[in-house]
């Protein structure tokens, strides 16, 4: 359950978000001018009233993001799914590019990366393992793939066999991380989201940072 500061963050949050202020100003705008031609306070009200829903609900919500890409207060099950669709989309058309082992631990991983966000409610329970699979999906994949792809045709058979191999033992980590969600095992699922953002920190793919990663 929420705690009280978490609720009055929320609230405070949406006190200032942009379709609060946009169906605030409505509200007056419509106050003001019904007011202005009609005698019934209680006719301006309600047409205000109408005027804030309005705004309210009309007025996209802007998420703030970190620089990654990645929700501050956490992607939504719909945000990864469009997220690893688009992961997908370039691992099909760079596929040529692509050495064949690679491409295999890549379909592992996103097809587990799927599995576990088809169990988004489960995973955001355990904010370490959230915190991990936003990281690949949004950020760490991507730029991998940016990393190897930007690489000259000439020096990526020399390049393809450890970056093959670092993607192997990161399948690994991902599968292991899909079993504990599958077990609904919370303190694994945080263990195990420790493990990879360690991973991520700690010399995976190391060879490409210098290229951007």
């Amino acid at each position: 359950m929420a705690t009280e500061a978490e609720e009055f963050g929320a609230f405070r949050d949406f006190l200032a978000s942009r379709p609060n202020l946009v169906g605030l100003a409505a509200f007056l705008v419509v106050f003001i001018g019904v007011g202005l031609l009609s005698d019934s306070i209680l006719a301006a009200f309600l047409a205000a009233a109408l005027g804030y829903g309005a705004g309210l609900i009309l007025t996209p919500v802007h998420r703030q993001t970190y620089s990654s890409g990645i929700p501050v207060r956490g992607a939504t099950r719909e945000e990864m799914e469009g997220q690893l669709a688009e992961v997908r989309r370039r691992i099909r058309s760079h596929g040529a590019q692509l050495p064949p082992a690679a491409q295999h631990d890549l379909s592992v991983i996103t097809v587990h990366l799927g599995e576990m966000i088809d169990r988004w409610d489960l995973v955001q329970q355990a904010p370490e393992q959230r915190l991990s699979i936003e990281s690949l999906v949004y950020q760490y994949l991507p730029s991998t793939l940016d990393v190897f792809l930007r690489l000259p045709d000439s020096a990526k058979p020399a390049a393809a066999p450890e970056w093959t191999q670092q993607l192997r033992l990161l399948a690994t980590e991902v599968s292991r991380s899909r079993d504990t969600v599958l077990k609904h095992d919370l303190e694994s699922m945080r263990n195990n989201g420790r493990v990879l953002e360690q991973k991520f920190e700690d010399g995976d793919l190391k060879m490409f940072r210098e290229n951007g990663l």
